[in-house]
């Protein structure tokens, strides 16, 4: 058995038999690296332009890594997603390398979503060598008038070449990246979607991810979409992707997931079929909280995502200390009484793990 299938197992045990402290550590880390952004995107929901523009934007420090790094040796998964712009971040290029030293060559996914402005072709050699192998590309619209109206800072004629020359040089390099596009749906842009699509079969992308506007404040409000609009616009392109080659996955409402449910319903099974698919991971919304821990950069440990409070600080106290603390018992806890199968041992598959992600 391989390191990774005895992590898979200890984690699966831990869920199956409702271990509300775990023995198995954190297997999936989510990495907030930089509140830092050199876009002013109007509807951002994390407040990274106000904190750059401010001077209160953090940056993960050299302590917060190095307490990480023994726990890295874990990590089946590293989602570099929030905040601010990943690739800004002073630790990088650090951390990048922090995770390959501590996997040593173990099946590993790193999912890093970036604006775009900071990765030429040159950089995607460099991180793919670290180990990026997921790559989610910002892109809100085709036109001047809906990409860069809401993400200032960002040009749509030059992110277009910059996309196609990226997804060029995954094919001249035989890169195992899987890459596409993140869509906020807006006013501007919700009649762009069908040709927002064929640009990622014409750049040769893998798929596109259409996503919710959050009403976080003014702006973001007056950009919402009627619901009736955005639906048909949304299930246009949806339809328009098999033929074409493209993922298309419609993230625009909330979806509940049972994976032990998948096979009775279509609906439930696409969505979570492309979930699984754009993040590069096996999402079961029971067991993540056995598996998912989100590292901000000063250290705060938080369960589940980075709307949650912190739980503990990884300076202050051991990780695995409160990785079995309150918070993320009752994460776990809170699992256990909303699952179909409560009172039971779960029938949901097995995780096949990094492998087959």
């Amino acid at each position: 058995m391989t390191a990774t299938s005895e992590l898979l197992l200890q984690v699966d045990r831990a869920f199956r038999t409702l271990q509300v402290r775990s023995p198995a550590p954190p297997t999936r880390f989510y990495l907030n690296l930089t509140q830092t952004c050199q876009l002013r995107c109007a509807h951002c929901i994390t407040g990274a332009p106000e904190k750059t523009a401010d001077g209160t934007a953090q940056n993960m420090t050299a302590a917060v890594l190095d307490a990480l790094r023994p726990h890295l040796a874990h990590a089946l998964y590293v989602g570099l997603t929030h905040a601010g712009e990943p690739m800004l971040a002073p630790l990088f290029v650090p951390a990048l390398q922090a995770v390959k030293d501590a996997r040593a060559g173990q099946p590993t996914v790193v999912h890093l979503l970036t604006n775009g402005l900071a990765m030429t072709v040159e950089r995607l050699m460099e991180v793919t060598a670290l180990g990026v192998n997921s790559l989610s590309i910002s892109m809100d619209g085709m036109s001047a008038g809906s990409h860069d109206l809401l993400r200032v800072g960002s040009r749509i004629q030059q992110l277009l070449p910059r996309v196609e020359a990226l997804a060029q040089a995954r094919r001249d390099h035989g890169l195992a990246l899987r890459m596409g596009l993140a869509c906020t749906l807006h006013r501007q842009n919700v009649t762009e979607l069908d040709a927002l699509v064929e640009f990622a079969a014409r750049a040769g992308l893998d798929w596109v991810k259409l996503e919710e506007m959050y009403p976080i404040n003014p702006v973001a409000k007056a950009a919402m979409v009627d619901a009736s609009v955005m639906g048909a616009a949304v299930t246009s392109a949806v339809a328009r992707g098999p033929a074409l080659g493209v993922r298309v996955l419609d993230h625009t409402q909330d979806h509940q997931v049972w994976k032990c449910r998948v096979q009775d319903d279509a609906v439930m099974a696409a969505f979570s079929a492309g979930d699984d698919f754009i993040n590069r991971m096996d999402i079961n919304p029971c067991r993540l909280p056995w598996e998912l821990l989100c590292v901000e950069p000063n250290g705060d440990l938080k369960p589940m995502g980075f709307n949650h409070a912190p739980a503990g600080n990884i300076l202050q106290r051991p990780l695995l200390e409160t990785w079995n603390g309150p918070a993320f018992a009752a994460a776990r806890i809170q699992s256990v009484t909303a699952r179909l199968c409560v009172g039971h041992i779960a029938g949901c598959p097995a995780d096949g793990g990094p492998e087959v992600w």
